[in-house]
């Protein structure tokens, strides 16, 4: 058995006792999975607090649906088992209050004021909007990868490592939903005008 095998057996190990009710097992796995998806909150809120926010709100979700976790396919198994779970969880929590936000946003009226980059306030918050609801119409799993990618900064190979799938595979994913976020983007726009 190799040494990701053994990580990985001891990681299912610890899931299914955290599973069962054993708070320090599921501790133990939020302290190895914390500093990553704090991390990957943060390049998404770009707000330390809210991503800690955030975070806890993916490992209560996570420590609630862990009975009904599945472990990927056996050949696969690298290590890491949980990591494509949390970061589908972290990314719809991410996008859930960015949207909650867009929204009470638009109903309050704020004065167009410019922003560091020279974007007025309102253009800023209808950018995000339309951001926000156009993510939402990916598949969760090529959101995820979109947004590793493009606001992570991540490579291919490095999103494959995290996810727990090939680096073919992510590409494949990164295309579809770029193809497909400009797609909502122009539905949109069409929905848009007069």
């Amino acid at each position: 058995m190799g040494l990701s095998n053994i990580a990985a057996a001891d990681e299912l190990s610890q899931i299914r006792r955290a599973a069962g009710g054993d708070h320090a097992a599921f501790a133990a796995l939020v302290q190895r999975y914390e500093q990553r998806i704090q991390s990957y909150l943060r390049q998404m809120v770009h707000d330390p607090s809210l991503a800690s926010d955030l975070a806890q709100e993916t490992f209560l979700a996570a420590y609630q649906g862990l009975a009904r976790w599945q472990p990927p396919d056996t050949a696969t198994r690298t290590g890491d088992l949980l990591a494509p779970w949390l970061y589908r969880i972290a990314t719809n929590r991410a996008i859930s209050l960015l949207r909650r936000d867009a929204m009470a946003a638009r109903g309050i009226s704020t004065p167009t004021q410019p922003t560091q980059r020279g974007i007025s306030l309102e253009d800023a918050v209808i950018g995000r909007e339309l951001l926000r609801v156009a993510l939402k119409t990916l598949d969760e799993d090529d959101a995820a990868c979109l947004v590793l990618h493009y606001v992570a900064g991540e490579r291919h190979g490095e999103i494959a490592t995290r996810l727990n799938l090939t680096s073919e595979a992510v590409r494949k994913r990164v295309g579809r939903a770029l193809t497909a976020l400009r797609s909502a983007y122009a539905a949109l726009e069409t929905e848009a005008q007069p």
